[in-house]
């Protein structure tokens, strides 16, 4: 019996780009080799993406749905495909393109897609250009856990550092690779830092009684973040002792294939924040069950009292001047954007890999005392 319907899958496709790049990649494994290990094979892949605790949860459900539909349907297997593909492209591209490492350097994207458009030639396409190849071993070498392909001196690791999440079975014998990674647009992904739309903004509009500035600062420090290479979401429900507790700002990166965690508070108020709040904003990062590396405090003005505490307390603080509104959107954005990338600057590769060395150390001895 399936666990849900078309029209729940087609919902998952439309609401969730978690969902709609497991959906994708599995169809893309499904039609090409099998649906019976299908599942197991996107969700190896999907945990090293860098998505949230409840991104991996729809992520898993949806693709639950799809691989029993397609178990239901046999011999239309490819057909389904072709047919998802062609008529959620342009949502499972934008799904694909929100994981893309937008800081990854230019010119070893463009060598990642003419090698992969190299592979393409005599390889087996979908209409929209998906495509799978099989490759001997004589064309394969596994290096330290990676998989290069000699003859076009192509790492998979590199693939997935860049954020191209190509699937690989059987050791580099066969390469899926989604359509989207060869079209032309990728290249506008690593493009100098987009300005803030305002009319995306005003999308969040709300009464004025529910302070609608807040959606507004949130929305600028995530697009900022995603700027930088970040999966950023807004008010996300983060599982913790005594339960979920919503984070204004969380995002995550992949770096040397480990994930740097950042939790952002924005506190967009007429008032300077005190010391009260900071001590809050401390005991919360403290009951999450996924600890951050990095923890930031976005706000117009903090008193000195807070400052202090602040920085005991290990926050990065960013102090605006002014509350964020429609209006100055822009002018903030360019703040938030220039201030994050001197702070990503002052750590380096090796300060973050340490920290995150660091991170697990103390978690592991936290679930051995309690």
């Amino acid at each position: 019996m399936s666990s849900g319907s078309w029209s729940d899958l087609y919902s998952y496709i439309e609401r969730s780009s978690a969902a709609a790049m497991a959906i994708y990649l599995g169809l893309l494994f499904i039609r090409y080799l099998y649906v019976e290990e299908a599942e197991e094979r996107i969700l190896s892949i999907l945990l090293n993406v860098g998505l949230s605790p409840q991104e991996l949860k729809e992520a898993q459900k949806a693709l639950k749905i799809l691989v029993d539909l397609m178990k239901l349907n046999p011999s239309s297997r490819s057909y389904i495909q072709e047919s998802l593909e062609e008529k959620y492209y342009d949502k499972f591209k934008d799904a694909l393109y929100r994981y893309v490492r937008r800081d990854a350097d230019l010119d070893d994207v463009k060598r990642a897609v003419d090698a992969l458009l190299k592979l393409r030639t005599n390889a087996s396409k979908t209409k929209k250009g998906s495509f799978m190849v099989y490759l001997p071993r004589s064309d394969v070498e596994v290096k330290d856990e990676d998989v290069i392909i000699k003859r076009y001196n192509l790492s998979l690791k590199k693939l997935k550092e860049i954020g191209f999440h190509v699937v690989a079975w059987r050791r580099g014998s066969y390469i899926i690779v989604p359509a989207p990674y060869l079209d032309m647009d990728i290249f506008k992904l690593f493009e100098a830092p987009k300005k803030v739309e305002v009319k995306e903004i005003e999308k969040t509009k709300i009464s004025i009684s529910l302070k609608p500035s807040r959606e507004v600062l949130e929305s600028i420090v995530a697009e900022a973040l995603r700027n930088l290479g970040f999966i950023a979401q807004t008010n996300v429900k983060l599982p913790a002792k005594g339960g979920d507790i919503e984070t204004d700002v969380w995002a995550v990166k992949n770096i040397g294939g480990a994930q740097f965690r950042v939790y952002v508070s924005c506190k967009n108020w007429d008032k300077d924040v005190d010391r009260q709040v900071v001590d809050q904003e401390f005991g919360r990062v403290l009951q999450l069950y996924q600890l951050p590396h990095l923890r930031i405090l976005v706000v117009k003005s903090l008193t000195e009292p807070a400052k202090k505490v602040a920085f005991d307390d290990g926050f990065f603080v960013i102090e605006l001047g002014e509350k964020a509104n429609i209006e100055n959107a822009q002018e903030i954005y360019e703040v938030v954007y220039n201030k994050l990338k001197d702070i990503f600057i002052g750590i380096t590769p090796e300060k973050v890999l340490k920290a995150v060395e660091r991170l697990k150390e103390a978690m592991r001895y936290l679930e051995e005392i309690i």
